[in-house]
């Protein structure tokens, strides 16, 4: 914890493979960091919880008072209501690579620039001093593919070696003491229009170096003063990997001499660099982040070689719209150079749509063999898998996306051809934090408050919202329907149970419940609302007393707009972070929503994860929990105590389901142990070991009599899980 008056920091993207390294060493230096990312990778948040890193699901813009300065990333969306926040509140505000550009004053840094390999090569200059123990601070791009190597380290020394990115123009903002200059090839035409404004971009940070600036061979930046540049060995000949290593130990003279030659023999590698994913006989499956004509090309000679007489199939993600129309011709020249490309759809990484850079543009300038567009799901994993399996194959995975997913899916299926919920747990394995929970058949009933159901395929219970996101790619890609429960109320489980993956919002995570101020508290999605209720009465909250008689969390409530005693949930809610009906995180105000009867039209369709509640008024404690008690006490005196889903039916317009079951005389109506309760006629109570078949036929039984004698339609409140309504009740019909 810093001091008060000393620097706190928020990294907004805390995930990303720049933020991450650079979150790390402030935290390692002694800053306050906390980070938040909506798509955290398990590997990282390893690294930032043994950095020290403070990690939040989710920040809010009341909760910016606890920083000084908020450093985000460039995947994070102009708009965005943390940052909007916390420049209207005057904090600084600084993408990353304005931070690091702090960071490095006053240190002595060895600066690595390229279009191509920056990441690779700063990793070699950093084993290398360490391998060697030479004191020295470093920053990564990126993971060492060594899990146990930290992508950054501090250092009391004055050196610091760091991996310096282009592409949102931050690099003017370094000065280094030398610069290692890789290779020039234009690209992120989103910021530099023109390949010119790119090599300025090189060579006025080599202006402003102090001291060397090492060039490969055969490369001149203009304007440079000749007496500081120095030479190193490199030849469009060689491998990548080859002149990165030429180019590591240029820049590693600078540090110290005498270096032994073979000192990165046994270096690891970088993530996502040609990292072997499968190599059984038959069968070889590498992926690589190649985004750029000029390394796939050098990446495609490669892999030639290595598949020899082998077939090389490669699958390739485009990163970003304006790069798929900027090089859409360089990638199809060299892709066309695999025995067969499949194209997955382009990764925007919250770009908008760009004329000229969709898939089917770069589909369109392929010449000698059309690629194959895949499904970025089951369907495409089994039509490369099927292709991979025809002959002996090297399968290359390529892109800077999300692919890495879709390779990590296909190698699990390729590892359980013939079962689908094995390779999902197979790929999910690696991907949730130690602390989720995930199971095949696993039985729900005692899941529900009404004790009934049959299993879930695949059930978890998601430790955090990374965990949650890990399982809803899981499902994307393996074709799984997916349902979310907290509590397990308003639920009605089929004793078929439910045929996808079940999300269970158990863990303390998703019972979080914390004071924001001003009459606000935020509540996450599996809070129960009998807990809410007493934290807000202890913080002197009033109003939230009506969710003393709601059986359910907060999710459900949000989904349906709980409400009882004349009051409902939305009442009291300002704001819900949800995840929408296209898989994207939002956090809209109350008056955005469309509500139906006992339902909230776009958390319906997606999943709710928390809330920002409000009191409309402050009052004493005594005096709410007065009100309380007296609710529970009704409560208790008009509702069953039995295992129930709480009310069965919804109210019909102009009467009540309760009311018209009671005079028709249905109270204690029973089929199997299934009854209609006699305390209030709108409840099921289950009275042991009733089956979901039970309480569906004895709704038909219910919704018969009321029909026939009334007219009125009694329409199911409760939820059916793995079946619908609609279908089971026909099929009563027509029996």
């Amino acid at each position: 914890m810093s001091a008060a008056g000393e620097p706190r920091y928020l990294f907004l993207g805390v995930g990303g493979m720049g933020m991450a390294p650079l979150a790390c060493w402030m935290s390692s230096a002694g800053y306050s960091i906390t980070g938040h990312d909506a798509c955290l990778q398990e590997e990282v948040r390893q690294h930032l919880e043994a950095s020290g890193v403070t990690l939040r699901d989710f920040v809010f813009p009341e909760q910016l008072g606890e920083f000084t300065t908020v450093v985000y990333s460039s995947a994070v969306r102009a708009g965005h209501p943390v940052l909007d926040a916390a420049r209207s509140l005057g904090l600084d505000c600084l993408r990353r690579g304005e931070m690091l550009a702090r960071m490095a004053e006053g240190l002595r840094l060895v600066a690595v620039i390229g279009s191509h390999g920056k990441t690779t090569t700063t990793g070699m200059i950093a084993y290398a001093l360490q391998r060697q123990g030479i004191e020295a601070n470093y920053i990564l791009g990126g993971l060492f593919a060594d899990t146990s190597l930290a992508p950054s380290r501090y250092s009391k020394s004055p050196w610091l070696v760091a991996e310096i990115d282009e592409s949102d123009g931050t690099i003017e903002n370094f000065s280094p003491e030398h610069t290692l200059v890789l290779n020039l090839d234009w690209d992120h035409a989103d910021y530099y229009g023109k390949a010119a404004q790119l090599e300025t971009a090189f060579t006025d940070l080599s202006l402003r170096t102090r001291q060397t600036v090492l060039l490969p061979d055969g490369m001149d930046l203009k304007g440079l003063d000749e007496a500081k540049v120095v030479r190193y060995a490199s030849s469009p000949e060689q491998d990548f990997n080859t002149n990165n290593a030429r180019a590591a130990f240029a820049a590693l003279a600078c540090v110290s001499n005498n270096l032994p030659e073979d000192v990165l023999e046994d270096f690891p590698g970088i993530a996502r660099r040609q990292e072997l994913l499968l190599d059984r006989e038959g069968l070889t499956v590498i992926e690589d982040y190649a985004h750029h004509p000029t390394e796939i090309g050098a990446l495609m000679q490669n892999l030639r070689e290595r598949a020899s007489s082998r077939q090389l199939l490669v699958v390739f993600q485009p990163h970003r719209f304006s790069r798929t129309r900027q090089f859409k011709e360089g990638f199809a020249a060299t892709l066309s150079e695999a025995d067969a490309c499949y194209l997955l759809p382009v990764y925007a990484a919250h770009e908008p749509l760009v004329e000229g850079g969709e898939l089917a543009d770069m589909v369109d300038v392929f010449k000698d063999s059309e690629p194959v567009v895949l499904e970025s799901g089951l369907a495409g994993l089994k039509q490369v898998n099927q292709a991979a399996m025809s002959r002996p194959a090297l399968l290359a995975f390529i892109g800077a996306g999300d692919i890495e997913d879709f390779a990590a899916a296909s190698v699990a299926l390729l590892r359980e051809p013939d079962s689908v919920d094995g390779a999902c747990l197979g790929f999910l394995e690696e991907r949730l934090s130690p602390e989720a929970k995930i199971k095949l058949n696993e039985p729900l009933a005692n899941k529900t408050t009404m004790r009934i159901g049959g299993p879930a395929r695949i059930y978890a219970e998601p430790a955090s919202f990374a965990d949650l996101q890990q399982l809803l790619k899981a499902a994307q890609l393996f074709a799984l329907d997916y349902f979310c429960i907290g509590r397990g109320s308003n639920l009605l489980v089929a004793d078929e149970g439910f045929d996808g993956l079940v999300i269970r919002f158990s863990a303390p995570a998703w019972r979080r419940v914390e004071t924001l101020g001003a009459g606000r508290i935020w509540a996450a999605a599996g809070g129960r609302l009998k807990e809410i209720c007493g934290f807000a009465a202890k913080a002197g909250l009033a109003g939230f007393e009506f969710l003393e008689g709601i059986p359910g969390a907060v999710g459900g409530a949000l989904r349906m707009n709980a409400g009882a005693m004349g009051s409902w949930m939305f009442d009291v809610v300002e704001r819900v972070q949800f995840i929408d009906a296209n898989g994207h995180y939002q956090d809209w105000p109350r008056e955005k929503f469309h509500f139906g009867y006992r339902r909230v039209e776009e958390i319906s369709r997606g999943i709710a994860l928390g809330a920002v509640l409000k009191s409309p008024e402050s009052e004493e404690e005594s005096s709410i929990r007065s009100r309380i008690d007296s609710y529970s006490t009704t409560r208790k005196e008009s509702q069953p105590r039995g295992p129930s889903a709480g009310c069965i039916f919804k109210n019909p317009e102009g009467s009540y389901a309760g009311k018209l079951i009671d005079e028709h005389g249905l109270k204690g109506m029973r089929v199997g142990a299934a009854e209609v309760s006699a305390v209030h006629g709108n409840f099921i109570v289950n009275q042991g070991g009733a089956t979901a078949g039970d309480v569906i036929e004895l709704v038909r039984r219910i919704r018969a009599k009321v029909k026939a004698e009334s007219g009125y339609d009694l329409e199911p409140e409760v939820l059916l899980v793995g079946r619908s309504w609609p279908e089971v009740l026909k099929e009563g019909a027509d029996v």
